[in-house]
């Protein structure tokens, strides 16, 4: 089941800059968006003083916004809203718009993911940690850079507040800096990272290799 963030693109009486002109509109936009989603099999989620209404049907949930109806929906769920939304007096979906993929995964099945794609995250840490010098080192926050592009949108964390990827990237970068293949010190702009050289590669391979006939 595939689920996207969609915007429905409203045109009411509402206007951008000052709101709504009459309270009657108000009303009759509550009222008719209300009764369409109802009828259509989703439950309203009423909103209070300046706060739109929002619906929800299973995992999907729409913010009936009278300028855009916004949230993570079912693709297959888009054509049937729009056809009963052209029921509607007083307002007008005139286009919709398509943005992230959202997947239905649990902590376990998100992490299961990750790890899948373990050597390929390790070799996106030392690519973005290489540098032209051995004195040269990256500051800044490297795994948010790095979780991001491995990150997936889950339905269970809309907003983003526990995302797995994060940690995960953490500990592969502890993990390199345990074995050497990333390097630390410290910088006038705080603690530095960098990818190790060849040689320093060679120095840690030979002594580990020593360490062990020990």
């Amino acid at each position: 089941m595939e689920y996207r963030k969609v915007y429905f693109r409203i045109r009411s009486r509402y206007q951008f800059n000052s709101g709504w002109i009459c309270e009657r509109d108000a009303a009759r936009f509550r009222e008719e968006s209300r009764q369409l989603f109802q009828n259509a099999g989703w439950q309203l989620h009423p909103g209070r003083s300046s706060i739109s209404d929002t619906v929800t049907k299973g995992l999907q949930e729409l913010y009936l916004h009278p300028m855009n109806f916004s949230g993570v929906i079912q693709l297959d769920e888009i054509s049937g809203i729009q056809e009963f939304l052209k029921k509607a007096d007083s307002f007008r979906c005139y286009g919709v718009d398509y943005y992230e993929r959202y997947w239905n995964l649990t902590d376990e099945e998100y992490r299961t993911q990750l790890e899948g794609r373990r050597e390929e995250i390790i070799r996106a840490i030392l690519e973005r940690c290489r540098t032209k010098r051995k004195n040269l080192y990256i500051t800044g926050p490297l795994d948010l850079s790095i979780a991001q592009k491995f990150s997936v949108h889950r339905l269970c964390d809309k907003e983003g507040r526990k995302n797995l990827a994060n940690r995960f990237v953490e500990e592969l970068v502890e993990q390199l800096i345990r074995e050497s293949r990333l390097v630390t010190a410290k910088t006038q702009n705080g603690t530095g990272i960098r990818a190790a050289t060849d040689a320093e590669l060679r120095v840690f391979c030979s002594l580990h290799l020593k360490h062990d006939k020990v």
